[in-house]
Formats: structure tokens, C-alpha cells, sequence
């Protein structure tokens, strides 16, 4: 998935993602309203064959890029628990 920061400052980041959908997205916002210098998480859609999604956070402390990171480690982790428990499973 290719990446492009389209605004960043000390306490915001706006970018564009290509190549995924609220699949994707939705718990990757939910997992970074759990952190609690995170003031805003938002994505945006538009229109699906003209648009590219666009992902907003904004912290009150800290930068964004870093509660990005988290998140995103955070949903690694619960995302291969769940594909262990489904091959042990299955």
C-alpha cells in the first residue's frame, strides 16, 4: 500500500492511501481513538473509483506519526493472534 502525506504539521497529518478501503481503515481509526493523546481520527472515502482515501489524525501531545505507529503495531498484534487461533482451529 503506497502512502502519500498530503498536510503534516507538529500535531496534525492528512494522507492519501492507495490501495485499501474502510476494511482497513475503520479499526485502525478505532485503535487510534484508544490513545489518549490522540484528539481526532478520521477517514474519508469520496468517491470509490475517483477518489483515493485520505486518513486524519490529529494529537494533542506527542506526534502524530508516532500514534500512527502504535496503532498500527497494536492491530499487527491482534491480527496475528487471530490468524494463529484460526490455523490452530482449523
Amino acid at each position: 500500500m503506497k502512502m502519500k502525506i498530503l498536510e503534516q504539521s507538529k500535531d496534525e497529518i492528512l494522507i492519501e492511501l492507495d490501495q485499501t478501503d474502510m476494511t482497513l481503515l475503520h479499526p485502525l481509526v478505532e485503535e487510534l481513538m484508544k490513545i489518549k493523546t490522540v484528539k481526532i481520527a478520521e477517514y474519508k472515502i469520496g468517491h470509490p473509483t475517483l477518489d483515493k482515501p485520505q486518513l486524519h489524525v490529529i494529537v494533542s501531545s506527542g506526534k502524530p506519526e508516532t500514534a500512527l505507529k502504535n496503532a498500527s503495531k497494536t492491530l499487527i498484534g491482534t491480527f496475528s493472534d487471530l490468524k494463529k487461533n484460526f490455523e490452530k482451529e482449523l
